[in-house]
């Protein structure tokens, strides 16, 4: 039986992100997807320029009426827009009790303009983690969620994801395509990887993959959604990290033929 995500997050217009590029996604991998929309944008591929939030009773109204056709193995959270739509599906995750959920906490887009109210920030760390399964920041995301002042090194990826944990997420990633400096006290990764860490309360798993210096639209939603697709399919978070990173490093790297992805199984 083919299985059913349902992403709730903004659209783009350029399909490059946001419920576009989820759905795509989605299909890659041969599975149903289900959209909700958050919030109407109008941007292109390198800047957003206005947002449109959709009322957060309607987006729960969206989300109730699939439930009336559908069964839901994973949902996958991208931009929410406003604290109030937080808060609504907060309140709904209490009554639907999903098994599954992926949150790609979108507060600011790469072009800088707000995807995410101050009210919105606040509930997204009180309210959401503890029904998650897991939640992937970027750097600067995991600094917001931390209270962190900067996430740019691996020892403060390390600290990021414990004070992320305790949120509640059953586990963090902690995406470090930006990171600058990567000689931890325990541990070295080759400077010319990107690295993300994984942590599920216990420990560290470090995931790498080669560098690309391009500027790629998207890549943050290309990876949640495939980490929520591998879930779906039955993959453990692990290994379901691990095919999201091989698959999206082949999307924002086509013309490449090395799509390797290297992990590194020690315990930090």
């Amino acid at each position: 039986m083919q299985k059913t995500i349902l992403t709730i997050a903004g659209a783009d217009p350029s399909g490059g992100a946001g419920i576009q590029r989820d759905l795509k996604t989605f299909e890659d991998f041969g599975l149903r997807g289900l959209s909700v929309i958050t919030a109407l944008t109008s941007q292109n591929q390198k800047r957003v320029k206005a947002v449109f939030p959709v009322p957060a009773a309607f987006v729960v109204k969206q989300i109730e009426v699939l439930l009336e056709e559908y069964s839901v193995d994973v949902v996958k959270l991208g931009m929410l827009a406003t604290g109030d739509i937080v808060l609504a599906l907060a309140r709904l995750f209490k009554k639907a009790k999903f098994q599954k959920i992926v949150i790609d906490p979108v507060l600011v887009s790469s072009s800088g303009y707000p995807l995410l109210d101050k009210k919105g920030i606040i509930l997204l760390r009180e309210r959401l983690p503890p029904f998650t399964t897991i939640v992937t920041p970027n750097l600067s995301e995991a600094a917001t969620l931390a209270g962190m002042k900067r996430v740019s090194t691996l020892e403060e990826m390390k600290l990021a994801s414990v004070r992320i944990k305790k949120l509640g997420p059953e586990f963090v990633l902690v995406k470090g395509g930006h990171l600058k400096a990567v000689n931890s006290e325990r541990l070295t990764v080759n400077s010319k990887k990107a690295v993300d860490m994984l942590y599920d309360g216990k420990n560290f798993k470090i995931f790498e993959a080669k560098r690309i210096n391009k500027d790629i639209h998207g890549t943050g939603c290309i990876l949640s959604s495939a980490i929520a697709a591998g879930m779906a399919k039955g993959f453990d978070i692990y290994d379901a990290v691990k095919k999201a990173k091989i698959y999206t490093t082949k999307i924002i790297n086509l013309h490449t033929k090395d799509f390797g992805v290297e992990v590194n199984r020690e315990t930090i």
